[in-house]
């Protein structure tokens, strides 16, 4: 009962009721930004990691910190300005941060670039090095979950897995975003983006009436430039029915939008990576009738992580050069599936990439790795202004090095939807009665007696994820840290938290029952593999199949 009591307690201030005003606890550093003519700062907070974590700082986090819309101070000790645009393609609303071009106003740049099709953009850039596109604010909207970006953002710390670009909590000063939704709108609609026309039109919607009251028409002043960013022209509100509000659920999404005080929109500002490509080899090579039937019927790594084999017949050899990259893409497509399933994802087949990097042995006889990027870098230097330690690299590349396709997890908004990892058993098989989804989904007692699909898993995600049952099932103080750490730092709703401790306790079952029957393999772990002194994770062991190791 006292835990019952202090879990509500904890979490009466949790996300989905605006943002906490004092969210700066739940985080390792908090930046303030200055807002040109506004009293209140915009925030920009550096997570903390899962509980039993070591909180540090995460460089590449603390990086979008920096970042600024305006010609203003923050407190940032590298606080720079980038000029923003409305997303305008795919489906999610979002605002984006570009480089600041030499010599081009802010109004050039919003009137010139962020009308430009995506493709135009790509075409712009080949040609003249611009527009750069550093990161994305993103915010709850249809389609977009803010607790599924910010978990995917933790979970591949605690697995040390995939990558995922970096992310961060921000708020951003509601006339902004508005001042974008205004533009976004008018440009979905001249693209025929019917999806982003929609959203950004919503959005509009829950954002004048926070600020205007209960009001069915748009404001005077916002049709007129400046706002729409100076791009949406005064005649496109002629016809009067352009100027009515939306009616979708405002008092539904505003609070899952805004800050307590009704002046800030709360959301994720993640990295855009930039020069990813497209994952063929791993989402499948061949079309099909449905995204996830491609996966199944011409994905390279799916067949093999099906293999009941141990690593060492699958791949058929310890070459790191002639077998390196099917180790990796199985290490890869197995912690994207663990991921996927735990988050309910429902937008990932087909939305797959990659980066090089450069695997390398040691002089140690261990492998290590850097990426294409630094790379690149090290062969640019003279060779007299390299370190020892440059040199080494070097050297070590050139005498053992061979570059891979490592994944990148880049747009991970669409969790907490539709599990198609569940629907169509893509890790375990369930025995069903009933092929529906709904019938079954949320049932985890299913997974005590499932067989797995997926017999090859990477030992830090096993061992991640028995750690993760352990916090979130285990004693009533640990259930209640958690539960306060994934719906207050990580903006995960009630709704949400509960899918995700379903999917958690089915996957455990399923997990710890096959590892115990030695009906899976911990063998997908690329370093130690080709190392020159292999030391496996035998599920045989005592402790292993419990995380112990």
């Amino acid at each position: 009962m006292l835990a019952a009591f202090l879990s509500l307690a904890l979490i009466s201030s949790n996300a989905y009721s605006y943002l906490d005003p004092q969210f700066d606890k739940h985080a390792v550093k908090t930046y303030n930004i200055e807002v040109s003519g506004k009293a209140i700062p915009e925030k920009c907070y550096v997570l903390q990691r899962l509980p039993g974590m070591e909180n540090k700082i995460n460089k590449d986090e603390d990086a979008l910190c920096a970042m600024n819309l305006y010609a203003t101070r923050g407190d940032h000790p590298k606080t720079q300005m980038y000029y923003a645009c409305p997303k305008v393609n795919s489906t999610s609303v979002a605002v984006e941060y570009y480089t600041i071009p030499k010599g081009m106003s802010e109004a050039q740049f919003q009137k010139t670039i962020c009308p430009l099709t995506r493709s135009a953009k790509k075409a712009l850039k080949a040609k003249s090095g611009y527009p750069d596109k550093e990161a994305k604010f993103k915010f709850a909207a249809p389609g977009v979950s803010v607790g599924s970006i910010l978990g995917y953002s933790r979970l591949t710390q605690l697995f040390k897995s995939v990558d995922v670009p970096p992310s961060v909590l921000r708020t951003v000063d509601m006339d902004t975003v508005l001042n974008h939704a205004l533009a976004g709108r008018y440009l979905g609609l001249q693209m025929g983006n019917t999806y982003l026309n929609q959203y950004w039109y919503d959005q509009i919607g829950h954002l004048v009436r926070a600020k205007h009251g209960n009001v069915s028409q748009l404001p005077d002043v916002y049709t007129k430039p400046p706002y729409g960013l100076g791009i949406v022209p005064a005649s496109f509100y002629k016809d009067g029915k352009r100027r009515g509000l939306s009616a979708n659920a405002t008092a539904y999404w505003t609070t899952r939008i805004l800050t307590e005080d009704k002046r800030q929109v709360f959301g994720v500002l993640a990295e855009n990576p930039g020069n990813e490509e497209l994952y063929a080899e791993a989402f499948g090579l061949k079309s099909d009738k449905t995204r996830i039937d491609q996966f199944r019927n011409s994905s390279v790594f799916w067949p093999l992580l099906k293999d009941p084999r141990p690593i060492a017949q699958v791949l058929g050899g310890t070459e790191m050069a002639k077998v390196g990259q099917r180790m990796q893409g199985m290490q890869d497509s197995s912690d994207m599936l663990v991921m996927d399933f735990l988050l309910d994802q429902a937008d990932r087949i087909g939305n797959i990439h990659y980066k090089r990097r450069q695997f390398f042995k040691t002089a140690q006889g261990k492998v290590d790795d850097i990426s294409d990027k630094k790379y690149k870098e090290l062969l640019a230097k003279p060779a007299n202004t390299l370190t020892p330690a440059e040199a080494e690299v070097l050297s070590a590349i050139k005498q053992t090095g061979v570059s891979l396709k490592v994944m990148l997890l880049k747009d991970n908004d669409g969790g907490f939807d539709l599990n198609t990892a569940k629907k169509y058993s893509l890790i375990a098989d369930v025995k069903k009665t009933s092929d529906t989804y709904d019938t079954w989904k949320d049932n985890a007692d299913l997974f005590l007696n499932a067989t797995m699909v997926v017999k090859h898993f990477s030992p830090q995600t096993y061992k991640g994820v028995m750690r993760l049952y352990g916090q979130v099932f285990g004693t009533p103080e640990s259930q209640i840290a958690m539960e306060t750490y994934f719906r207050n730092s990580l903006q995960f709703t009630a709704a949400e938290y509960k899918i995700f401790k379903n999917n958690l306790l089915s996957l455990y079952r399923a997990l710890y029952k096959n590892c115990k029957s030695g009906n899976l393999f911990l063998d997908l772990d690329m370093k130690d593999y080709f190392s020159n002194n292999p030391n496996p994770v035998l599920t045989t062991t005592p402790g292993v199949c419990e995380g112990q190791f």
